[in-house]
């Protein structure tokens, strides 16, 4: 089955995915009732809170996911329940008692599990690092009554690493109290990237031959591009050492480290590079070195910095 975006665009799982997954529901198994997962920017982050909300099938219990904006999060115990209410889709009350509001929330979460025949609450919260210390507590008070009512509710915290000068992705080690971190995050996993060609391999060979390239499309994108091309025996994941290797002169050319990490969303762009501009050029029997150099150059692969998550700008022409 193929997971979508919102905007209808495809999601690859990869195996930085599967490996979050893994770990997620390996927590929950274990009964935490929250688990952080971190990396620079670009890293997927995003994309994998989008795949938890769409598709349920990476684990065996049925439950109800709700993506949360942090941004709006307010420290204070009242604020932190309006925000918690908003993010389950319901319109606080500002006169409203705290208690009042907690059994808002409570009510709400049963309704919705119960509609949906799920057992477990999972809230998806993307830049973690927003959340102010206080506001993690409240996520205690909350955890608490929820469980007073039979429900089982589980948060998943993304943080993206060197978000501040502060370091305050490890908020887990520098800032939340024990009693946060033991129910949580003790659970405390890196997102990777692409590693090598392993990798590049068992992301092509699913974008090639599994990922719809539309909602009941019936077919992949590159197989949609060049259907002459993949009646043969040609396939595009037999280059993934070819394109690791000039990612990698690419990367030390520009100063970085050639045998680092990159980034999901800029090898995406080399991959639907390929696809749409290259194998379906007239004549087209196999890759050269151009070919990859020039969906490197469309991806800027070369100007991610993988150390400090930061991107170099060239100045303007």
């Amino acid at each position: 089955m193929t997971v979508f975006y919102w905007h209808g665009k495809p999601i690859v799982p990869s195996l930085s995915m599967e490996d979050s997954l893994t770990k997620l529901a390996s927590a929950i198994e274990a009964e935490y009732k929250g688990a952080g997962l971190h990396s620079l920017t670009r890293f997927g982050k995003s994309t994998l809170a989008e795949y938890i909300y769409a598709y349920h099938d990476w684990i065996d219990i049925p439950y109800v996911a709700k993506r949360a904006d942090v941004r709006s999060i307010g420290s204070g115990e009242s604020a932190m329940f309006d925000w918690f209410l908003t993010q389950i889709g319901v319109q606080p009350v500002a006169r409203q008692l705290p208690d009042q509001k907690l059994n808002r929330i409570v009510n709400t979460v049963t309704m919705q599990l119960q509609s949906a025949s799920a057992r477990l609450y999972l809230l998806i919260v993307d830049d973690a690092n927003l959340i102010e210390p206080d506001a993690f507590q409240h996520f205690i008070t909350i955890d608490n009554a929820l469980e007073k009512s039979g429900i089982s509710l589980f948060v998943v915290f993304l943080f993206q690493d060197n978000h501040t000068t502060s370091k305050r992705e490890q908020i887990n080690k520098l800032v939340v109290s024990p009693q946060i971190r033991s129910r949580f995050l003790t659970r405390y996993h890196r997102i990777f990237g692409i590693r090598g060609p392993d990798d590049i391999f068992v992301f092509i060979q699913r974008f090639e031959d599994e990922v719809e390239m539309a909602l009941e499309a019936g077919i992949t994108l590159p197989r949609s591009m060049a259907p002459a091309l993949y009646d043969s025996n040609w396939r595009m994941r037999n280059a993934s050492g070819m394109i690791w290797e000039q990612g990698c002169i690419h990367r030390a050319a520009a100063g970085h480290s050639d045998i680092d990490e990159w980034p999901m969303k800029a090898f995406s762009l080399i991959v639907y590079y390929l696809s749409t501009r290259v194998i379906c050029e007239p004549g087209f029997t196999g890759f050269t070195t151009e070919h990859i150099d020039q969906a490197i150059r469309f991806s800027d692969l070369a100007a991610f910095d993988g150390e400090s998550g930061a991107v170099e700008f060239s100045d303007d022409p």
